[in-house]
């Protein structure tokens, strides 16, 4: 009866070398989980030979291939992305070296009766069910919150800020929901109240790197992109309540600025071979693939994203009579627009596409270049995201920063120095008032920058579009160079306040009047 259960151990566990790994594992199946997977094949084999050191030899290789899991299951959960494999596997090898003991017991008294290693059997199917369902969570720590009206985005705000210390470090600051979400080093995100700085909701995975922290343009959901092998894992959190919505494996990703999402779906480009992508558009609440979009026959999509409106997908087109630039309907993927620029005379040089859409999605600049354009014009402009209608266009030598927000901002270099600066509308910037600029933004009615002072002082320096005298918010953060990298200063105007992050520093929020 010990080999029997044995050999019900072993077939568990070559299931679970077929069962998900998550980022951790992401081959399937994976070979570590195979090879403890054989091994315990080998000790239900032993377990049925009638020599009792041929059983003792049955246990001896279920005890190592237990050890052997149980290391996979403590570093898979350790890289805070398991899966639920090293789980089941650990399952099945804990039950093979009790059923492969009894074999051994079996040969020194009376056989073993049935209804002894029946406890076994129950352990074994209860064990795995759990396992399977429960290890993935056991990497997480979450606390969640109720929903709220989200607060409008600052725009004018009160002089007297809140302050907020994390306990860790600063890795990035993302406006969502109800204010911001604050990402730290080990794989943690704290989303805070805008109007008050209060924690509103905690998000973790200890051990995980977090790759990138994204929000929809509608900031309602927040993407939690954590690394793995080879592939990364993604959890769609809601943003104003940090409930998960869905999560699964998407391809690696390198950063934040990889990441284009609607409010709807994350679009990703697959590489078809001779310079031409399709473009795959992922729920972000279910986990499915929604819609798929190709180019035309006699066409090719050059690779082009990520960028993204509030509800249309951006797709770059090359045919041999047009350049162009669609928005696709986000929930079908039909063409809903076309920027369509003549060519005269096909090229083997490439298309380049920049396209770049603003926070809120509601705009998306383009400049396109090709050798056989029929004109030069039409080739950088500011579209309308919901119906590709030019909003303006754009100097080539000074391309808008629509990326800041709201209001596009043109900015001509030399030397890599700024010499002018423009705000929509004609409106020149201030140079000279801020001398060394760290971040800056936009809001409907004023150029947002931070700024380094003489003796070090910082402070928030916002710029009036209308004319009116401009004004500064003091920046209290012990002195010293700001950090780079993910932990760059940043200036958001988010949900409830004006937000000023840098690593190392707390994080200020000034709230909206």
């Amino acid at each position: 009866m010990g080999a029997v259960i044995a050999a019900l151990a072993a077939g568990c566990a070559v299931v679970a070398a077929f069962l998900s790994g998550d980022a951790a594992r992401t081959d399937r199946p994976d070979p570590e989980v195979a090879m403890v997977a054989a091994a315990l094949v080998l000790a239900a084999l032993l377990a049925f030979g009638k020599s009792r050191w041929v059983r003792i030899s049955a246990l001896v290789v279920a005890a190592g291939a237990t050890g052997w899991a149980s290391y996979c299951l403590s570093t898979d959960l350790g890289s805070g992305t398991p899966g639920n494999s090293t789980g089941v596997l650990t399952v099945a090898a804990v039950i093979s070296v009790a059923a492969t003991g009894l074999t051994v017991r079996g040969d020194r008294a009376r056989p073993l009766r049935w209804w002894l290693a029946l406890p076994l059997v129950v352990v074994l199917a209860a064990g795995t069910v759990a396992a399977a369902m429960t290890v993935p969570s056991l990497a997480v720590r979450s606390v969640t919150t109720a929903a709220v009206v989200a607060p409008a985005l600052a725009d004018r705000v009160k002089g007297t800020p809140w302050k907020w210390t994390s306990p860790t470090e600063v890795r990035d600051v993302v406006a969502a929901g109800a204010g911001v979400a604050v990402a730290g080093p080990d794989g943690d995100i704290t989303a805070l109240d805008g109007p008050t700085g209060a924690v509103r909701w905690t998000y973790a995975r200890p051990g995980a790197h977090l790759r990138a922290l994204v929000a929809t343009p509608d900031l309602h959901l927040l993407l939690a992109v954590y690394g793995g092998d080879g592939r990364d894992h993604l959890t769609v959190l809601d943003a104003f309540t940090g409930v998960p919505l869905q999560e699964t494996l998407i391809d690696e990703v390198r950063g934040a600025n990889l990441l284009a999402p609607t409010a709807t779906v994350l679009p990703s480009s697959v590489y078809l071979g001779n310079d031409n992508f399709r473009v795959d558009a992922l729920d972000l609440r279910t986990g499915s693939r929604r819609w798929t979009w190709t180019a035309p026959e006699g066409c090719v999509s050059p690779f082009a994203l990520p960028a993204s409106g509030r509800d249309v997908v951006l797709a770059p087109l090359l045919c041999p009579d047009r350049l162009s630039v669609l928005g696709l309907d986000e929930r079908t993927g039909t063409p809903r627009w076309e920027h369509r620029l003549p060519v005269t005379r096909p090229s083997d040089e490439k298309a380049d596409f920049y396209l770049h859409s603003s926070p809120d999605g509601e705009t998306v600049s383009l400049a396109l270049r090709y050798p056989g354009l029929a004109t030069g014009n039409g080739t950088d402009v500011v579209l309308a995201a919901a119906t590709g209608a030019i909003v303006s266009t754009m100097d080539p030598r000074a391309p808008k920063q629509i990326t800041l927000g709201p209001v596009a901002v043109s900015e001509r270099d030399e030397n890599g120095k700024t010499t002018a600066s423009t705000v929509d509308g004609g409106i020149a910037v201030d140079l000279a008032a801020c001398p060394v600029r760290l971040a800056h933004s936009t809001t409907p009615t004023a150029y947002l920058r931070l700024c380094a002072l003489s003796g070090g002082r910082l402070v928030a320096h916002r710029q009036e579009l209308d004319g009116s005298p401009a004004s500064t918010l003091p920046i209290d953060w012990p002195p010293g160079t700001p950090y780079t990298g993910f932990a760059r200063p940043s200036l958001i105007p988010a949900p409830g306040a004006l937000v000023a992050a840098r690593g190392g520093a707390p994080v200020i929020g000034y709230p909206a009047r």
